[in-house]
């Protein structure tokens, strides 16, 4: 059974909320910078003198101010553009509303054209620039403009390259698990298989030295680029491959995380749709009934997608009335939490549900 690449949500959260340098002091979480006023010469009311000297002295103020104002924007640096269009779309995106960052992300983008499209002559950009690179390439993958994070990413890629960082590094190790996921969930999984395989042998690398301690940083790292692949090769209908590589991920997570993380119950429901996927059915069960008790433990929000997923692992083991029974409990839990998305796999599989009873009642 063939599943749609879902990028890891819980995992890429990980990854977004990575450490970085401020980039700016206008704009700092939902802080907003002060507007200038300026005074409009035009208008008239009662209060106001009409002598020519009055006006032409508001006029000249105004117009000062608005020379200043329009100077200052275009005296600014390329960083400082870079981060007032930044902080605007970090703050719409906080606001929940990704259709007034769109155009502040355009702008944005449209000022890192030439490093984008790098050419012999192109100045090597400063590493300042190269984080706000890497910050627009987030903005992008919040927006769902995929492309362009691919570019912004690589884009880092080779900067951090330009200022002498080696691609071995940790920081580039994040960038290309972020390119493989949006690879996958693009369809281009040649390319997301290489992005992951990269993280993959980086982290094994430093992992396997005796000479320094194990850092948890590499080890999540290591466990997100297995989880990546598994649902990579799942999507791709190697559920042989996915196995060994969901095995992995979950022998990190026990390593690194705490019993009760909310990663934990995510990968124990991927593994038992690996088993579903081998016809395993039992091992299925067995290992979302473990899905089930981790996910009450620490991610209790899992719990309805993961019940559906146990649902589904009856339907196809041909357990047909204890399948219908937990679908339709389903079914009211989910409209009292609005969670849709559940609901639309639930019906999606209650018409496979409804064929097979049909095709066993024809049998009968």
């Amino acid at each position: 059974m063939c599943t749609k690449y879902k990028i890891p949500t819980l995992a890429l959260s990980r990854l977004l909320v990575r450490t970085q340098p401020k980039v700016s002091n206008v704009f700092s979480g939902r802080s907003y910078s002060k507007n200038v006023r300026l005074v409009c010469p035009y208008k008239e009311n009662k209060y106001q003198r009409k002598e020519t000297s009055g006006q032409s002295c508001v006029l000249g103020v105004s117009t000062l101010v608005a020379a200043s104002v329009f100077g200052s924007f275009l005296n600014e640096s390329k960083e400082e553009k870079l981060k007032k269009r930044i902080g605007m779309c970090t703050m719409h995106l906080h606001q929940a509303e990704p259709h007034l960052a769109q155009p502040h992300f355009q702008e944005a983008f449209e000022l890192l054209k030439d490093d984008l499209s790098r050419k012999r002559d192109t100045p090597i950009p400063n590493l300042k620039i190269v984080y706000l690179i890497d910050q627009l390439g987030n903005i992008a993958l919040q927006l769902e403009c995929y492309r362009e994070a691919i570019e912004l990413y690589m884009a880092t890629v080779n900067g951090f390259a330009l200022n002498g960082i080696e691609r071995s590094n940790r920081t580039v190790t994040e960038l290309f698990l972020k390119i493989g996921q949006i690879y996958a969930i693009l369809g281009e999984f040649k390319l997301a298989e290489m992005s992951f395989l990269h993280c993959v042998g980086v982290t094994t690398l430093e992992l396997s030295r005796d000479d320094q301690p194990k850092n948890p940083k590499v080890i999540t790292l290591a466990g997100l680029a297995y989880e990546g692949l598994g649902k990579l090769y799942l999507s791709m209908n190697h559920p042989e491959n996915a196995l060994n590589m969901y095995q992995h991920a979950l022998q990190f997570a026990d390593t690194i995380f705490q019993p009760d993380d909310p990663q934990i119950p995510v990968l124990l429901n991927d593994l038992a749709t690996v088993y579903e996927a081998l016809n395993d059915y039992d091992q299925a069960l067995e290992t979302v009934e473990k899905a089930i008790s981790a996910a009450k433990l620490g991610n209790r929000a899992a719990l309805p997608s993961i019940m559906c997923n146990k649902a589904t692992i009856l339907l196809f083991k041909g357990e047909l009335e204890t399948a219908r029974n937990l679908y339709e409990e389903l079914i009211e839990t989910c409209k009292k939490i609005y969670d849709y998305e559940t609901l639309r796999e639930i019906k999606a599989n209650m018409k496979i549900l409804e064929e097979k009873e049909g095709l066993r009642e024809m049998s009968n």
